[in-house]
């Protein structure tokens, strides 16, 4: 439960013979093919181009749903501190070689360095008890572009009791909501951040990605849903995280 109740080589060997050197080149064809396909079958996330993982939408989505969400943004920082983070999402068909999927629609949401969300009331937390009714920093929606991409630029997250650091998706493709998933990170890079100047009150979170409620209950899908980051506490990070939809 989410705060309780919410709080809860291809390897190409020199052949002899005249069918061994076809098959090869029939090998090497079809693998030119996929390699100009978008995405190489590959997810920028560092593992093979599957469908995303559905996981629950949790808490404090747009307050009246995220298909009413007004806020089509690419910068959704709203005046909130923390360390830069930069994410390229990149949506694929998976039932077309991982081909990505133009003028999707993806909608992120999450907690700011402290722990709390921007829209909602009552918020037990780090710092107390926080309302922020008619706040909407750390949420927003882009539509991809012609490379299925749809780049925001926010702050890394930070933490709230019993889930590990995350950002919550949801994807929508001509209206239709195809996906509700999250998105981790790897906990090498969150810890580095959650000590750093800003977040360092809070400190490190204690809940790991591997016994995160969401994330833990498989280790495929949690490889599926950690981005791989770049650069430092210090600058900042950016990535790109792949997510597959079975259109």
């Amino acid at each position: 439960m989410e705060r309780k109740s919410f709080l809860r080589t291809f390897a190409v060997a020199a052949a002899a013979g005249p069918m061994l050197i076809e098959a090869c080149k029939k090998d090497s064809t079809a693998t030119a093919a996929d390699a100009t396909t978008s995405n190489s079958n590959t997810s920028t996330n560092g593992s093979t181009c599957l469908v995303a993982p559905t996981e629950e939408e949790g808490p404090f989505p747009y307050a009246s749903g995220e298909i009413n969400n007004p806020l089509n943004r690419t910068e959704v920082t709203g005046g909130q501190t923390g360390v830069p983070l930069s994410v390229s999402f990149v949506v694929v068909n998976t039932n077309n070689n991982c081909n990505v999927v133009a003028g999707a629609r993806v909608d992120i949401w999450h907690c700011n360095k402290d722990g709390y969300y921007s829209g909602y009331g009552n918020q037990p937390g780090a710092l107390g008890t926080k309302s922020y009714i008619g706040e909407t920093w750390l949420r927003g929606y882009q539509l991809t572009d012609t490379s299925g991409v749809a780049k925001f630029t926010s702050i890394y997250p930070g933490w709230y009791s019993g889930r590990a650091t995350h950002i919550h998706m949801e994807i929508f493709v001509n209206n239709v909501l195809k996906k509700t998933t999250q998105m981790a990170f790897p906990e090498t890079i969150s810890d580095a951040v959650h000590v750093s100047t800003l977040y360092a009150s809070h400190g490190v979170n204690p809940t790991r990605n591997a016994s995160d409620h969401v994330f833990g209950n498989s280790a495929t899908d949690l490889a599926n849903e950690t981005i791989a980051l770049t650069g430092s506490a210090s600058e900042g990070y950016s990535g790109s995280f792949t997510i597959g939809l079975a259109l």
